[in-house]
């Protein structure tokens, strides 16, 4: 291996990132998180401060706030129906918006 890295030191710019390329699918890379993935508000509770309840959450940030439609379901499905948010986009927003949200607000 060590003989195959002073080849590749000696050979000029142009033919390195060629190797490089033909490498890539070789070498470790970072996991990535998943984009999407769909679970029930239960599931997004931990990443809450103070681990809001479902109703607190669906009252102050799913119905307070309509850019939440982007990565959840309707906040009001009906009887029988759960209320879906896609955890890794939530978090993210989560984490973004955490000064702006009063997090000791009580339920009416």
């Amino acid at each position: 291996m060590s003989a195959l890295l002073e080849l590749i030191k000696e050979t000029p710019p142009e033919d390195r990132k060629a190797v490089a390329e033909y490498l890539k699918p070789y070498l470790v890379t970072e996991k990535k998180e998943p984009v999407e993935h769909w679970v029930n508000i239960e599931e997004l509770r931990p990443y809450t401060p103070g681990k809001k309840a479902k109703a607190w959450i669906q009252l102050y940030i799913l119905d307070a706030y309509p850019e939440t439609r982007k990565w959840s379901t309707n906040p009001h499905p009906g009887k029988g129906r759960s209320i879906k948010v896609n955890l890794p986009v939530a978090r993210k927003w989560i984490e973004k918006h955490i000064d702006v949200i009063d997090w000791d607000k009580p339920m009416p």
